[in-house]
């Protein structure tokens, strides 16, 4: 679980990032965190984004049956075990680091086919135009809920939380009357998304999947999954870089309408090893300017110079996430990005910021990037990953 007190389910990234912490000390435990996921993927390969192993906390009221298939013919009538939702698909390098730190051959052969058939699931049924970049069909599946990288494309237009909350919940309502029938959404309706964050670590995520693959001699994966790495990196390249803004941005409905602001998103391509040099400094020199992103305790979710920034996780007493805040799953990403294009000093920069608001304020959800007080869920797991930067 994320967190006990409000996240009492088994969440799909976040459980990629507790077998991550969990490999540095015991691999048997990180292989567990994972065979947890693998044991309810579905028959054309998704992971869920949450498993309710717990049915005696799902409300009949709130977002668990928004998010899940309906069975039978009346909803809210059963009890979801899982959602019908994907998150940033970490698995493959989640994977990769339990094999080696100690996990071994066997956990590396009893976990490989699942592996694959998620990825090649994200290939064949996340990409209805063809471009190689994956769609999401909610802004809850890109882990990221109610970032202003959004609200352009749920028509958001003043900063009321009831207005947020409701076009940030409607897509879901519309999959909800879908059944989450993938293919009914992508041809009804114009909610769904390029995200950049998901396209960049599907891509980071499908070159692990290679070297995995190398390990058993499946020549034939290696080279789809290489194939369509280099495929997701050059469609970023071509579709979501913004010159004006030299980051990332996300694209939105069949149209491609591009977000045009300054989110974490933008920035998390840093973690595709194949991404140009001088496209790598445009988002270091990001990273190091204190008008955006260069805060005080970085990396903050939205850039300091943007309208929509708030320093917590809540507007008018009411929790809306991903606007502003920083999170120490990101900062991961980001550390590695950086260290493997050659910026080992903004990455060890980064990292003891990191570190140290863990020490301060011990493990969090979110930390307000100008103080680096806490300002999210108590006890949080992916906070753990102040170990691993």
């Amino acid at each position: 679980m994320p967190a006990v007190r409000d996240y009492p389910f088994q969440w799909f990234w976040d459980s990629c990032f507790h077998a991550i912490v969990w490999s540095r000390f015991d691999p048997r435990r990180a292989a567990d965190e994972l065979r947890g996921l693998l044991a309810v993927q579905e028959a054309d390969g998704l992971v869920p984004h949450v498993v309710f192993w717990k049915d005696d906390l799902v409300s009949r009221l709130r977002w668990h049956h928004l998010e899940s298939r309906t069975e039978g013919f009346v909803p809210f009538h059963r009890k979801p075990h899982t959602t019908a939702q994907m998150q940033p698909p970490v698995l493959a390098q989640a994977v990769e680091r339990v094999v080696d730190a100690g996990a071994g051959d066997e956990f590396l052969a009893e976990a490989l086919p699942a592996v694959e058939r998620y990825y090649r699931y994200l290939a064949a049924f996340r990409d209805p135009d063809g471009d190689a970049l994956v769609s999401i069909v909610s802004q809850f599946e890109s882990g990221l809920d109610f970032s202003p990288a959004y609200d352009s494309a749920i028509g958001l237009r003043g900063s009321h939380p009831a207005e947020l909350f409701a076009r940030a919940r409607l897509p879901q309502l519309l999959n909800k009357l879908a059944n989450y029938d993938l293919h009914t959404i992508f041809r009804r309706y114009r909610h769904h998304l390029e995200d950049v964050l998901v396209n960049a670590v599907y891509g980071q995520g499908l070159r692990a999947l290679a070297r995995l693959a190398a390990r058993t001699e499946q020549d034939a994966v290696v080279r789809w999954a290489e194939r369509t790495a280099d495929d997701v990196t050059a469609a970023l390249l071509e579709r979501c870089w913004d010159g004006r803004l030299r980051l990332f941005v996300n694209l939105a409905g069949p149209d491609a309408r591009r977000a045009r602001v300054k989110t974490i998103h933008g920035l998390v391509p840093l973690v595709l090893p194949d991404l140009p040099a001088e496209t790598a400094a445009a988002l270091a020199e990001h990273l190091d300017d204190p008008r955006t992103f260069g805060a005080p305790y970085p990396v903050p979710s939205v850039a300091l110079d943007e309208p929509t920034f708030t320093r917590d996780h809540r507007i008018r007493g009411l929790r809306f996430i991903w606007r502003g805040p920083l999170s120490l799953n990101t900062n991961w990403f980001l550390v590695h990005g950086l260290r493997s294009h050659g910026y080992a000093d903004l990455a060890e920069r980064i990292a003891a910021r990191s570190r140290e608001v863990v020490d301060r304020g011990g493990f969090n959800e979110f930390y307000d990037p100008l103080s680096g007080r806490p300002v999210g869920a108590e006890r949080f797991g992916w906070a753990t990953l102040a170990v691993d930067l």
